[in-house]
């Protein structure tokens, strides 16, 4: 699969279009249809077939952006919101799937049947006359704010830059400084692995300062970078909207909507459930807080967290992370990684020499018993032209004889100057878990592409088998397949990898009160039409053990929330990171990697994807309901 000829703002809009007139002529064949394949199958292997096109659309706009593309690709979106709409409105399509309740159907189709139903049910099957109207044009305006949100963050970002002399840059080791060398110097920005070593390493106070209100600014009315590409009406808007359709579909809100299709049964149970985290994290966080302010001997400010964690982290532990990177190169971190996933799941892993749609993407190739699995499309640097981030996306999910594909995306470093690029461990452990959800995807034996992979899993399950991931990050035989000083070729020394353990849950109190702000502001901000940054200043009260600054505007671009899919589901980090220790340590208990109890997740959890309920699937693997304590232990928080 090259997807290089995609990439030409000539042929999209064409594309899709002559796709979705041919999906409407399939959705007509299939109104009529009386059992599975005549209804359920013909309209499957179409979204299929228009989703590979509208999957590397999007891909391609969020890892290579051009204005000239951008623009024929927003061209597109409505296009795909109202088919898709007319798709799920289509009362006579939904008679056709209803009617299949009374056939003679397996287990898994069973689930998908209502699950189907469900979604015409949520996606507004039953609305009429203007509240029909409506409510398609409030699907189409969303993808269109979404976009544009996702264009001014990744605009504003790349539009502040700072040049800097070399006495300006101390605390800086050879591996930052080469992040930011140019021809003509050295210049800061607020790309991703940049802005992370200015907060970590930078001893220049004042400097740290500007950095940080550039980019907590980014994309709003006030602060460093320019207005242009302020989101704050975009936001206000999308919020708006939101309301609006799930008052259209009789909820109360747009939190309820939300929390319809997930695990969870009722908002307060997810709340009751946060603010339990809360309560339970908060004493520590304080204390971990007051050992900071006391080791730095200031009135700390945003700005001086992350360097002066680090300091004392250096002191705690008696290493800081620039002398772990050197000895994780990306080829050995990789070639750890496969090897990991080979034992965990008997697969291997390998790259195939086959172009893309960049230079810099590998190609990986996934088989068993010599055949073929799936592939991954692997981009690991951040680019000026690239969303901040990182993520999974499907390309294709198993469908006959074709192989799931995947993209797995994040913003690492690049190789420089001889050198190749060297990762942070918490890099790391981001890769882990985005080829977390990918294997997620591609080790799917569902025969249904509906609910093949990630497709038809609730969004409260989707992190599961990510954050499960990120737990192997830790293991001494991981950590030493992925260590080979890139000069010496030296093993990570025991010692370091001790350090290593040690620090693991160095303010790990502190992280967990910052994720359950997110999630309580997400979930309380979805409630009604309110303003989101009030919201957020009551959460804080709750949740926040230090001010904020005035111009802080990183709502502007919280793309998860505004962009992606997680409004009122941010909460799923958090729900699925209870799971993914449950499962962890079970595994632990029964041999660990390449032990039957690793091979029960992948059976359980990774082939059976959505066909079946998410929950029923994880007691089938562990035989018991997940419990909070497991999420505790894994963070080092003592009750």
């Amino acid at each position: 699969m090259n997807l290089t000829p995609n990439f030409k703002p000539e042929n999209i809009v064409k594309t899709i279009d002559g796709l979705t007139k041919k999906g409407l002529e399939i959705v007509t064949q299939a109104e009529q249809g009386n059992d599975w394949d005549s209804v359920v199958t013909i309209t499957d292997n179409f979204e299929c077939e228009l989703g590979r096109v509208t999957s590397v659309n999007s891909h391609l706009n969020a890892t290579m952006f051009n204005d000239d593309f951008n623009a024929e690709y927003e061209k597109t979106l409505p296009i795909i919101t109202n088919f898709y709409s007319d798709i799920s409105s289509n009362k006579a399509l939904y008679t056709a799937y209803k009617n299949l309740k009374n056939t003679k159907l397996n287990k898994q189709q069973q689930h998908i049947l209502q699950e189907a139903i469900d979604g015409f049910e949520l996606s507004g099957v039953g609305l009429e006359g203007e509240d029909s109207k409506r409510f398609k044009a409030i699907k189409e305006r969303l993808s269109l704010l979404s976009n544009q949100f996702s264009k001014n963050s990744l605009k504003a970002t790349n539009e502040w830059t700072k040049s800097v002399e070399l006495d300006e840059l101390k605390g800086y080791g050879e591996t930052e400084l080469a992040k930011i060398k140019t021809d003509k110097g050295y210049e800061l920005s607020l790309q991703m692995p940049v802005y992370m070593d200015v907060m970590t390493y930078l001893d220049n106070r004042q400097l740290r300062e500007e950095v940080y209100r550039a980019y907590v600014s980014r994309a709003s009315e006030v602060g460093i970078t320019s207005s242009e590409y302020d989101n704050q009406a975009i936001m206000d808007e999308i919020l708006a909207l939101r309301h609006e359709m799930a008052i259209i579909l009789d909820f109360d809100n747009y939190a309820q909507l939300s929390i319809e299709s997930k695990m969870v049964e009722s908002v307060d149970q997810i709340l009751d459930f946060l603010m339990n985290l809360v309560d339970k994290s908060k004493y520590q966080a304080q204390t971990e807080l007051d050992e900071l302010a006391q080791f730095a001997g200031i009135t700390l400010q945003p700005w001086d967290l992350g360097f002066y964690s680090e300091q004392l982290k250096e002191q705690k532990f008696g290493f800081k992370k620039s002398d772990l990177t050197p000895y994780f190169p990306e080829h050995k971190v990789l070639e750890g990684l496969f090897s990991t996933i080979e034992t965990l799941y008997q697969v291997k892993i390998e790259q195939i020499n086959e172009s893309s749609y960049h230079p810099n993407v590998r190609v990986l190739q996934i088989t068993s018993q010599d055949e073929l699995v799936g592939k991954i499309y692997l981009d690991l640097y951040a680019r000026k032209d690239k969303r901040g981030g990182a993520w999974m996306a499907d390309y294709q999910p198993l469908i006959k004889s074709d192989k799931p594909v995947a993209f797995v995306v994040c913003n690492l470093n690049s190789p420089s100057e001889g050198k190749p690029a060297l990762f942070e461990h918490d890099e790391i452990v981001t890769i882990f878990h985005e080829f977390g959800h990918a294997l997620h995807h591609v080790l799917t034996k569902v025969e249904y592409p509906c609910a093949a992979g990630i497709a038809g899993v609730p969004w409260d399950g989707v992190e599961l088998p990510s954050q499960y991931m990120e737990f192997f990050c830790y293991e001494r035989d991981v950590v030493m397949q992925m260590s080979e000083h890139y000069q010496t070729k030296q093993n990570l020394p025991d010692e370091l990898y001790e350090k290593l353990i040690a620090a693991k849950n160095f303010q790990s109190a502190m992280g967990m009160l910052r994720q359950c702000e997110f999630s309580i502001w997400d979930l309380k901000t979805h409630l009604g039409l309110v303003d989101a940054y009030q919201v957020l200043a009551e959460v804080r009260k709750e949740t926040a053990l230090m001010p904020s600054i005035d111009e802080n505007r990183f709502l502007n671009t919280f793309g998860h929330i505004f962009a992606g899919g997680y409004a009122a589901g941010y909460f799923s980090y958090k729900w699925a990171e209870v799971l993914a220790a449950d499962a962890y340590y079970y595994v632990q208990e029964n041999g660990g990697i390449g032990s039957g109890a690793s091979l029960d997740f992948l059976h359980h959890i990774l082939e059976t994807g959505g066909s079946e309920d998410f929950m029923v699937s994880y007691e089938a693997f562990r035989g018991k309901k997940p419990e909070i304590d497991a999420l505790l232990q894994a963070n080092g928080i003592v009750n």
